[in-house]
């Protein structure tokens, strides 16, 4: 055997030492910064929700600022629920026993449904376990738990909780397991199930709870194309292209990305706008709806929806509900109306009984809170997909006011813990069916009088469920405000859903942006229910409500806008019996026409209540409302423009544009204008004074931000 000459060996280990220091020395490296990762920025390895790290300037902003979406704060112990960490460089997959790598000759563990694209609806379906939705020993939805690892290709990773689909085709005995996600990044996604049998283990956030069964362990990948796609008239609506980057052309919320708290007071779509909400609040049961699965009213008198108004609304290629006898012909049409009058936003409770209505519940049946049903689940998954194709967020209210209602899911016991098997499954698997879709508000009760420590302990756990971090809310019962003291400044609240007089409308949205501001957590202010309840919105009052809440909530910085319907006999229709949305049709056009004001002319986001600059104005309706970006942009609203009104404002020239709230449009010619001495008086309008008006002054260098596509 020949051997290499002497310095040619000492050259050899002095390489091979060299090699051995430098791998020491990066490993030492990667080690730090994955710690340093963990400290800093937890949720990108634990089943938490993982936030955004920076967003892209935003598509309605033509400035190059950045918007920053920080991990939420720890929650105090004791008072909610944190998800379980798995830790590690690749996302956990060790401590779940998944492969570090798949095996491209493995047998196909799952199939994988729907589009490869950035934030479209995917569902991964497994074999498992044949069961019956009413099945009691084991319960399919209890003592089974499907949870699904995705990790992404910057390894941060999702734990998305699974679910009992039946047959998989909305029948209720069969196989199937399924996980539904989206996907917030292109490239190569890793997937590993855990599936655990046990007793109640479904409602267990410890990873280790139950015993491994079927096909745990089961692992895959899949690659994800980017957002910039072209709509191949998806859903039969609009065909566009749209890019992260450029003018949105399409309603489709699939395609602008999650809709997500971001540190300020308004929310913004991942990958595209910031977002105004100008919805309907009524029917408070809107999916007590014939055409379910399974729908009754538990009272009297008996009442369920039809929007029989609105099947002429369905159009060819929309989808339809097996089995209704409209074929889901009317709640389609009614999403698809509320679209196109610039809907943008609807409310609905999922589990009414006990309350108001008595008429909707996922479950089985009203006294078998344990067991849901997977074909009415599945007849809602159609209609809120829908929903969201056109443009419509959901506001998902979990619970009503009345004791009955809060105590319905622990067979009306009074119990010292509200987190029960009951509850913690229906969050569970609410979140498990509906929580890919990309714009989702939950709300923790209508008039909520959970104490301050038990909002926290239920929004908690709902935030550990809910991968996709949707934000989380509470309404207040009428004239008392404690149960969002109770919760300001904390992590797991990010907006309001306020009931209020309508004289108080502006004065509240400005008082709750500086509490929550001043408490370390800015929250978006959505105004949700306009009193009196026995009135709400009428056919009639749109022209005074106009002034008195639309105008003055959304110049005082509000985030969004919801009309309720108050209580009136059909033909009206109100929060139990709306059926017909055009109805209110008025108050839609002008809802539509402030939104598509501040989205067109405005960087809304940027801008902050400022009524302390406007003097000399007409009193009516409590005077004029100022939404300012000093020294460059100022939208000022005049309930009456009788009285010639003067902006305080830095010296410089100014344009000035007059705009009817009752039309939409701008009227007259722009005008040229100075401030001098501070002041700029912004004289009459180009019609009449008597009349509401809003004056836009603009700076000379301020450029408009970018058109905003979408309803």
């Amino acid at each position: 055997m020949s051997r290499l000459p002497t310095s040619n060996r000492q050259r050899l280990v002095l390489l091979i030492a060299a090699l051995l220091i430098v791998g020491l020395v990066l490993l030492g490296a990667a080690a730090w910064l994955w710690l340093a990762q963990e400290e800093e920025a937890p949720v990108s390895t634990v089943s938490s929700p993982a936030s955004p790290t920076v967003t892209a300037a935003p598509t309605n902003d033509q400035r190059p600022t950045t918007g920053v979406s920080d991990p939420l704060p720890g929650v105090a112990p004791g008072l909610s629920y944190a998800p379980a960490v798995l830790s590690g460089y690749d996302g956990g997959f060790t401590a779940l026993s998944c492969p570090q790598t798949p095996d491209p000759d493995a047998p196909a563990a799952a199939t994988l449904d729907g589009q490869l694209v950035v934030w479209q609806p995917l569902t991964l379906r497994f074999s498992g376990p044949a069961a019956a939705e009413s099945d009691a020993d084991p319960n399919p939805f209890l003592d089974y738990r499907l949870t699904v690892r995705f990790l992404a290709p910057s390894s941060r990773a999702y734990d998305v909780p699974g679910y009992f689909a039946g047959d998989g085709r909305g029948g209720g005995a069969g196989d199937q397991w399924a996980a539904r996600f989206a996907a917030d990044e292109p490239g190569q996604w890793r997937w590993c199930a855990s599936f655990r049998a046990g007793p109640g283990v479904a409602v267990d956030l410890d990873p280790s709870a139950g015993a491994p069964a079927a096909f745990d362990g089961a692992s895959g990948a899949f690659d994800v194309a980017s957002g910039e796609w072209r709509v191949a008239g998806a859903a039969s609506h609009s065909a566009a292209v749209a890019t992260r980057h450029s003018l949105l052309a399409t309603r489709d919320l699939f395609t602008l990305g999650r809709l997500e708290y971001v540190g300020g007071h308004y929310l913004k779509f991942r990958d595209g706008p910031y977002w105004l909400k100008t919805g309907t609040n009524s029917p408070e049961n809107l999916l007590a709806y014939a055409g379910f699965e399974d729908t009754a009213d538990t009272g009297l008198p008996a009442f369920v929806h039809a929007y029989a108004a609105h099947v002429a609304d369905w159009r060819p290629g929309d989808p339809t509900l097996s089995g209704a006898a409209d074929e889901g012909k009317g709640i389609i049409g009614a999403l698809n109306y509320l679209a196109d009058a610039g809907v943008n936003s609807v409310y609905f409770l999922p589990m009414n009984l006990g309350g108001d209505g008595g008429d909707t519940w996922p479950f089985l049946s009203p006294d078998d809170v344990t067991h849901y049903d997977v074909g009415k689940l599945a007849q809602w998954r159609v209609v809120f997909e829908h929903a969201q194709r056109r443009g419509i967020a959901l506001h998902v209210v979990l619970n009503e006011t009345e004791a009955d209602n809060r105590r319905w899911l622990d067979g009306g016991a009074v119990v010292s813990d509200l987190l029960t098997a009951p509850r913690r499954l229906y969050y569970r698997e609410l979140v498990a069916r509906f929580a890919d879709l990309p714009a989702i508000k939950w709300n923790l009760s209508e008039e909520s009088v959970f104490s301050g420590a038990e909002a926290i302990a239920l929004a908690g756990y709902l935030a550990a469920l809910d991968w996709a971090d949707h934000p989380i809310a509470l309404h207040n019962p009428a004239d008392w405000f404690g149960p969002l003291e109770d919760v300001l400044g904390r992590p797991e609240f990010s907006l309001t859903a306020i009931q209020y007089l309508p004289d108080e409308a502006g004065a509240l949205v400005e008082s709750w942006r500086a509490a929550s501001a001043g408490a370390g957590r800015p929250w978006v202010v959505e105004l949700d229910e306009n009193r009196p309840a026995g009135e709400g919105l009428t056919p009639d009052n749109a022209g005074p409500l106009r002034k008195t809440i639309l105008y003055d909530a959304f110049f005082s910085g509000a985030g969004g806008v919801e009309w309720y319907a108050g209580y009136h006999d059909l033909p009206v229709g109100g929060d139990l019996n709306l059926e017909d949305f055009r109805t209110r049709e008025e108050m839609w056009t002008y809802a539509r026409h402030a939104r598509r004001f501040l989205e067109a002319n405005t960087p809304f986001w940027l801008m902050a209540p400022a009524d302390d600059l406007l003097s000399g104005e007409a009193g009516d309706y409590g005077g004029g409302e100022v939404l300012a970006l000093p020294g460059e942009v100022y939208a000022v609203y005049l309930p009456s423009a009788l009285l010639p009104a003067t902006l305080a404002a830095p010296d410089e020239a100014y344009t000035l544009r007059w705009y009817d709230p009752r039309t939409g449009e701008f009227v007259g010619q722009p005008a040229a204008v100075a401030a001098t001495g501070g002041a700029l008086p912004l004289g009459l309008p180009p019609g009449d004074p008597a009349a509401d008006w809003v004056a836009l002054v603009t700076a000379a260098a301020f450029a408009p931000p970018t058109p905003v596509a979408y309803p």
